[in-house]
């Protein structure tokens, strides 16, 4: 994108500020990991990644250390239809499971998932290891899938695992926006 993509704009809300407002529909208190980005909100948690520059599993660690809770929802910020409803489902889902994720048609959505604090030693040694994706963690967890025709049958619309990387997908979200 060639910006920090918490700070871009969509309807005249930044990507962050819409993910803020649908987490804390589901979640108390809602932890930022902004990786290398320092990013600080008023009256909000940030967590520094646990390893600097290690993607997704280096918030994630950070997350699962500093949780209150037993268990913690993960979005990225670049998913402009983060659905609460879902994470609600998710964390209905995991039972005494280490994560809980969405099938779709590419597969399982590891960042906009449920994950228990259980899986921390997991996730810590997957930081110290070779192979740092967040889908291989959960392949290797106690994982916990919701099937699309589940999520589907609820109403969720796919548009949950919508994100945005390039400002062509900016323009894709913003033209296809649900009404």
């Amino acid at each position: 994108m060639g910006v920090d993509k918490a700070t871009v704009t969509l309807d005249g809300v930044t990507l962050l500020e819409r993910a803020l407002e649908r987490l804390d529909k589901v979640c108390d208190p809602v932890l930022i990991a902004p990786g290398a980005v320092p990013l600080h909100v008023t009256g909000r948690r940030s967590v520094a990644d646990a390893v600097p520059g290690a993607g997704p599993l280096g918030g994630l660690v950070a997350a699962l250390r500093a949780s209150t809770h037993r268990l913690l929802a993960v979005v990225a910020v670049d998913l402009p239809w983060i659905d609460p409803s879902l994470l609600a489902m998710l964390a209905a889902t995991i039972g005494d499971g280490d994560v809980a994720v969405c099938e779709t048609s590419r597969g399982i959505e590891p960042l906009h998932a449920v994950y228990s604090v259980s899986l921390l030693g997991a996730a810590e040694a997957a930081l110290a290891g070779p192979d740092r994706s967040l889908r291989h963690l959960i392949e290797r967890s106690d994982v916990r899938r919701l099937p699309e025709r589940k999520w589907r049958a609820a109403g969720i619309s796919a548009r949950f695992s919508d994100n945005v990387n390039t400002p062509e997908d900016l323009a894709r979200v913003t033209r296809d926006r649900p009404r």
